[in-house]
């Protein structure tokens, strides 16, 4: 049986988060002998750019190895970190709202054998100036202002990751723990009009005590003349639970990813397991369109990756291993529990609004650009839900990627992304999980979305509240 699909699809179909800290169990990794760490998140259908580094890469740390099982990942660390954040701050003039831009990045725990995705997380923060431009009302801040970020538990990324060790063979000249696009886990973000973005962040799972936590906090301290203006916290999701030894055999994970590419071989007559044992690890977008690295045309296959593990798979998965949600056998997972916001507290599964894996398949559809707009359930107005799951969902895809939820905007004239008050993908507050909750907590005094118009406003207006018209 292709076995190569198989472990593609359960280590790459995922997106999302949750939480804890303190003395947690030990942290997923693979045995002493297979150098590696965690691995590759969804980024922007946006290209990263060609990793370019002014200094020439330096040889990576050996990854430590984090102890568990091949198989098992212990529950998530539960609580609030002691130490990690910064005090709450009372509202000034500012107010920051930050965001992981799609709720999960998944990665890979070994990279000798092939590279789907990397450690690749993506903040977003939007300022609002409190006052406004002219001293009355509220107003979106496009410049004059700077925003740091750090990610205080993940400092050294490539201790605990080898993604780093095999970079160059894939092509990347990286310094060790610094992302595609030159980001490290703490450093400055970048100006993008109504909002600044930290692209290519390189989160992984494993902190720097060595627990598994797959939802460390970002810190984002916005600045102006060097003088602290507003801070936000939120989580920086990652995760490598992504088990493809679920239906792929072997005693490691290099093991089980070199069955794979064998699988493949088998299947569609390539020579990728020879490939990558001479040295070449095999870059999947390489013949597969792979949107979330910015490739979106495909060279040697008439499949997307996403379409092609998604379809290969369909008819597979069943089985007493794979877990009663069996989205979770790739994406993560079982413990991260990546789906958990307000919509799965009610009981909505990933296939309620994504559909099932043949329709993911559907060639039509292009992955991280067509996915169910959120008008499908809460109407063009945006209001409460009038049902709990879509049918037919190919046919009630947004048109393009500004259409995505984590790219539309409304209130404030149309400004204010929908992230910055309802929370990132697949954790749309009020979430399960308690650190996903910490900014509105801080901002407002409780969990769930922004709803305390004093959050940005000075004064409570005295107009009704508007998503998408301009009143408001």
């Amino acid at each position: 049986m292709n076995k190569w699909w198989m472990m593609l699809a359960l280590t790459v179909i995922s997106v999302l988060l949750i939480v804890a800290c303190g003395t947690a169990a030990p942290a997923p990794t693979i045995p002493a002998q297979a150098t590696q760490p965690p691995v590759a998140t969804q980024s922007p259908a946006t290209q990263p750019p060609q990793a370019t580094q002014a200094l020439p890469a330096t040889a990576a740390p050996q990854a430590t190895p984090v102890a568990t099982s091949l198989t098992a990942y212990p529950p998530v660390p539960a609580g609030i970190p002691s130490g990690v954040l910064p005090p709450a701050q009372p509202l000034g003039d500012f107010v920051a709202f930050a965001w992981n831009n799609l709720g999960m990045h998944c990665y890979q725990t070994d990279y000798s054998q092939f590279l789907i995705l990397p450690p690749y997380n993506v903040f977003w923060t939007q300022v609002i100036a409190r006052r406004g431009g002219s001293g009355e009302g509220p107003s979106i801040v496009s410049g004059g202002l700077t925003a740091n970020y750090s990610v205080p538990q993940v400092t050294k990324p490539a201790e605990r990751n080898n993604f780093w060790q095999y970079a160059a063979a894939y092509g990347w000249n990286l310094q060790p723990g610094v992302g595609l696009t030159g980001k490290g886990t703490a450093g400055t973000m970048d100006a993008a009009g109504d909002h600044l973005i930290a692209e290519g962040v390189p989160v992984v799972d494993v902190n720097d005590s060595g627990t598994w936590d797959p939802y460390p906090f970002f810190v984002v301290d916005v600045q102006r003349s060097g003088q602290t203006v507003a801070q936000t916290v939120n989580v920086a999701p990652a995760s490598t639970e992504m088990s493809c030894n679920f239906c792929h055999p072997g005693s490691t994970t290099p093991e089980v990813y070199a069955g794979v590419l064998q699988a493949h071989d088998q299947n569609q007559g390539t020579g990728l397991a020879q490939q990558a044992q001479g040295g070449k690890p095999v870059l999947c977008l390489t013949c597969h369109a792979a949107p979330a690295m910015g490739v979106t045309e495909s060279k040697g296959s008439k499949f997307t990756l996403s379409g092609a593990m998604h379809t290969f798979h369909a008819d597979k998965m069943t089985g007493s291993q794979l877990p009663p949600n069996t989205c979770q056998a790739c994406h993560p997972g079982p413990q991260t529990r990546c789906l958990r916001d307000a919509m799965a507290k009610v009981g909505i599964q990933c296939t309620d609004c994504h559909g099932t894996m043949q329709e993911m398949g559907d060639p039509a559809r292009m992955p991280w650009v067509n996915l169910p707009a959120c008008q499908s359930c809460h109407g063009q107005n945006l209001g409460k839900a009038t049902m709990l799951r879509i049918d037919n969902p190919n046919q009630k895809l947004t048109a393009s990627g500004d259409a995505l939820y984590r790219n539309s905007r409304a209130h404030g004239g149309g400004g204010i992304y929908c992230a910055a008050c309802h929370g990132s993908p697949h954790a749309v507050y009020p979430t399960l999980t308690e650190r996903d909750n910490q900014q509105s907590i801080r901002l407002q005094g409780h969990a769930g979305p922004i709803a305390e118009c004093v959050v940005c406003h000075v004064q409570p207006p005295d107009e009704p509240f508007w998503h998408l018209g301009g009143g408001d």
